[in-house]
This record gives structure tokens, C-alpha cells and sequence, in this order.
């Protein structure tokens, strides 16, 4: 069965979509290189030079790392193993009184800065001073999880069927049609699909497996990916599926050279 792809929505953060003629463990390969190889930049080291706030040293440099930084993963290349070595640097120099937000950082890259301005830092009172460098590379959520592009998860797509013989069964329809659940209907029973989660209230337990049953629907997968800033969504997934296939390639490659 040739793969098919559904987009069932998509927001600015966020999308959902419907995989199709795949199995669990391609599935869960995508979810995996999705966390876990799709490059972002985040600040791996801060150098201070006055910190006369409340916090640590440590405490800050540690916020810092895990503000989201955008990423224009066109200007690098994702064929070598080796992720380029490339450093941004942001600058911070701010006096109190008042809050220290990620927007007050200075970019030396204007394709790497803090994908939200509004992510606070620390608080300074009057008089105190803040000034740093913090250096920013390519990194992979295998190693970190600031170098995380976002959240992923996917589901089994299945149907519930609910028969007309199960009393209050109209009471399923509402709840499905208020989920945006596709719903078909028969003369014997109801038929949802599970696009999105669906629990039953529990007065249906006792119907369930019998007059109630959940069908999954097999090689079928809904996906959620979100996105904390980094890359708009749908690059993230575009991305991780390039990873993925130059890995297989790659492997490919190699199993014909120990053949010959």
C-alpha cells in the first residue's frame, strides 16, 4: 500500500495530520528523528561579566539555553554526520530596575534570535547590572533537550462502533459531533473516527467489547508535531523525513559495500 498523508489541521504552532500505509515501527522512527536529529540553534555557553542580580550565574545561564532561537536550517547542510560549526553570539547588557526579557538579547546573526521576545529572565532591582555573551551552535535533542525543534505524538486511527441498540446512544453522537469527530451512520449502528482522542462517558463501560467496539484501523496514524519556535511546523517534519531518508540511503550504501 503506497503511503498517503491527510493534513486534518494546521495552526501557526501546530499541525495534525493522518499517515496512512505505514507500520509502528516507521511510525515511531518519525517521531524519534523528529526529537531527536532535526537541528536548532540554542545557546550552549554564556560567558558573564557583571551579574549583580538575584540569581546565579548558573541559574541563568541555564534559562538562557533553553529560550527558543529560530533557525535558518537552509544555510546548513544536513549531509554530513557532523553538524557545522558555526557560533552566534548574543549579547546582553541591561540595568535594573525591571524585568530582563529574552527580546533584550542582541544577535550577531539576524536569522538567529529568540523566536519569543517576551520570555523572561531574571528581575533586576535598581541599581543592579547584567552584561553577557551568550553563544549559541547547531545542536540535536539526542544531546539536549534545548536543541528540541518541538513535541510530537501520534496515535492509532480507529473507529468505534456504537449500536443503536445501546440505550442513550444519541448521547455518543453529540459528544463526537462536538469533538469534530467524522461520524457515519447507519440503520443499526453509529460509526466515529478517532481523530482525535474520545473517551466514553462510564455508564457506557458496561457495553463495551459487546454493543461498543474500537476497530483500528490498520497502518493508519494520526500525528501531532508543535513547534516551540525554532522552525515553522511543517519544516520540522519535512525536515526529519529528508534525516530519515539519507540515513537509509547511507545504511543502504553501506550494506552494498560489506556485499561486494
Amino acid at each position: 500500500m503506497e503511503p498517503k498523508f491527510r493534513i486534518l489541521e494546521r495552526r501557526d504552532d501546530s499541525i495534525k495530520f493522518i499517515v496512512e500505509g505505514i507500520d509502528v515501527p516507521f511510525a515511531n522512527a518519525l517521531r524519534r528523528t523528529i526529537l531527536a536529529d532535526v537541528p536548532t540553534f540554542a545557546v550552549d555557553e554564556v560567558e558573564f561579566f557583571e551579574n549583580g542580580s538575584a540569581l546565579f550565574d548558573e541559574i541563568i545561564a541555564h534559562r538562557i539555553g533553553m529560550i527558543p532561537l529560530t533557525t535558518p536550517i537552509e544555510r546548513f547542510s544536513l549531509d554530513a554526520l557532523e553538524l557545522d560549526d558555526y557560533i552566534v553570539t548574543l549579547s546582553l547588557e541591561v540595568e535594573g530596575p525591571g524585568m530582563v526579557y529574552s527580546g533584550d538579547l542582541k544577535s550577531s546573526d539576524a536569522g538567529v534570535r529568540p523566536a519569543n521576545e517576551d520570555i523572561p529572565i531574571v528581575k533586576l532591582a535598581e541599581g543592579q547590572k547584567l552584561t553577557l555573551n551568550a553563544y549559541a551552535k547547531l545542536g540535536r535533542g539526542k544531546d539536549h533537550a534545548k536543541w528540541q525543534p518541538g513535541f510530537v505524538y501520534y496515535k492509532y486511527l480507529t473507529e468505534i462502533h456504537v449500536s443503536k441498540e445501546v440505550p442513550g446512544w444519541e448521547e455518543l453522537k453529540v459528544l463526537a459531533e462536538r469533538r469534530g469527530l467524522p461520524i457515519e451512520e447507519t440503520g443499526e449502528e453509529l460509526v466515529v473516527t478517532t481523530t482525535k482522542a474520545f473517551y466514553l462517558p462510564g455508564k457506557f463501560d458496561e457495553y463495551t467489547g459487546d454493543k461498543i467496539r474500537e476497530e483500528v484501523i490498520p497502518g493508519s496514524f494520526v500525528f501531532t508535531v508543535e513547534t516551540n519556535g525554532e522552525l515553522p511546523v511543517e519544516e520540522i517534519v519535512t525536515t526529519a523525513l529528508k534525516i530519515l531518508m539519507r540515513k537509509s540511503d547511507r545504511f543502504i550504501n553501506e550494506l552494498h559495500k560489506l556485499a561486494d
